[in-house]
Formats: structure tokens, sequence, C-alpha cells
């Protein structure tokens, strides 16, 4: 699905270059959840704009959906950007004055779909998010959780091979974030490849691939494995004279 073997990222400006990324070689097999992790400024945020096509690299080699994206021209990545990917957000970016049917088929209507085809998309998305009875509120009559979920439901309106969730619960309390991560689960277990970024070591444990990225590289592919039960004192007991 995803595959990236030796990508580099260098920022230049007239007195310093900056390594984002650094021979950063990273392959998501089709129906993985994989969580990307590690401290602020570590290429996090650069590696998944280069997934998204919304940043160059600069050394490389980048397939997408078994597509390379090297040389691609700006219009064919805008096409294969809005046909195979779908993003999620931490801030929602939902049109305040738009009601929540118009900002799932926004993006749509771009790519040209019939009104018919608009309508049934939008609505199936909305109805896998649990907000079919919502279509015609404000994002301002939501709850922050239901607004990501509405965030979720755009992205699946374009029936994307792959979604690319940038903190997906970075806004959202405790309850309303567990309610995104199980949304993600489901539609995961449905087939859906998610890469989600993600400070959260709890989110992280909960998938079951995650990467840890340090300056620019990956570093570690399970710093979040599942933790192990912990022996009690008798056991200890036993081994110890074992």
């Amino acid at each position: 699905m995803l595959n990236m073997n030796n990508i580099s990222r260098i920022y230049r400006t007239d007195t310093i270059q900056t390594h984002a990324l650094r021979d950063f070689s990273l392959a998501v097999a089709p129906g993985e959840f994989v969580a990307v992790t590690g401290p602020s400024g570590s290429g996090k945020s650069t590696f998944l704009n280069v997934a998204g096509l919304l940043d160059n690299f600069d050394q490389g080699e980048y397939q997408l959906d078994g597509v390379s994206v090297k040389g691609l021209k700006d219009d064919e990545l805008s096409r294969l950007r809005n046909e195979k990917i779908g993003f999620i957000f931490q801030n929602y970016n939902l049109i305040p004055d738009y009601s929540i049917f118009d900002n799932v088929d926004m993006p749509l209507r771009y790519r040209g779909f019939n009104g018919a085809e608009r309508k049934r998309r939008v609505e199936q998305a909305l109805e896998k998010v649990g907000l079919a009875s919502r279509l015609n509120y404000l994002p301002s009559q939501l709850s922050g959780g239901q607004q990501q979920r509405v965030a979720i439901a755009r992205a699946l309106a374009g029936e994307p091979k792959i979604l690319l969730a940038d903190e997906p619960t970075g806004n959202l309390d405790s309850l309303m974030a567990r309610q995104v991560m199980e949304l993600l689960h489901k539609l995961n277990e449905e087939g859906t490849t998610i890469i989600m970024v993600t400070h959260d070591p709890d989110q992280a444990r909960e998938v079951k691939r995650n990467v840890q990225v340090i300056d620019g590289q990956i570093s570690d592919f399970s710093i979040y494995a599942p933790l192990q039960p912990q022996s009690s004192a008798g056991e200890k007991q036993e081994l110890s004279h074992a």
C-alpha cells in the first residue's frame, strides 16, 4: 500500500539546512493500522506530509498503492492524492457556515462526481460514523468528538485506499477520544489501512504495529509493545529456588 525507501527531506535556508527525514524506509501493507510516535521535531509531521503527497522529498523512492510518485507533476499528485488518500486532522478543519452534509460533500464536488453519487457517498459515510441524523446540523451544534467523526466521514466519502490521521484525538477529552479510537479500529477491521501520528502511548499500544521516529529516522518498531503482566511474589520466590 505504502512503500518508502531511503527517503530524505531537507529544508534549506541561506545559512542552515535541516534534515527532517534521513534515509527513511517504511512499508505499510493493505489493512494495517500503524501508529507513528516520537518527540516533537522528530520528523513525524514531515513523514505524514510526504506520505500524503503534500510535501516533496529530495532523495529516495516512494510508491503509493503501486504508483511511483517520483517526478509526478502537481496535477498528477493532486489526482493521486484525491483518489487514494483520506486525511483526518487534529483541528477537524470543518467550514463553520456549512452544514455537516456540505462539509462532507465539498471534496466530492471538486472531484467532479454527479449529485446522485455525491449524495450516496455522503449519506453512507455519515451513517458509518453514526451521524446520519445530523446531516443538516452546523459544526457548532456538535460536540468535539462528533466534529471529528464528521472529519472522518469526509475522508471516508472519497473511498480512499489509506487514511492518514494526524493526532486525531489531540483536542478531545478522554471519553470522546475513546469513541474516535473505537471508530478507527472498526474502520480498520473493515479493511481500511490507517497510519496515525500520536503522542499517546496508550493509543500506540492499541494497534498491532507502531513506529518510533527519532531525528528523522525510524528507531524502534516496538517501543510501545503491550506491557507484560508482572510475576506475583510467590512466582518470584519459586523462580529463585528453581
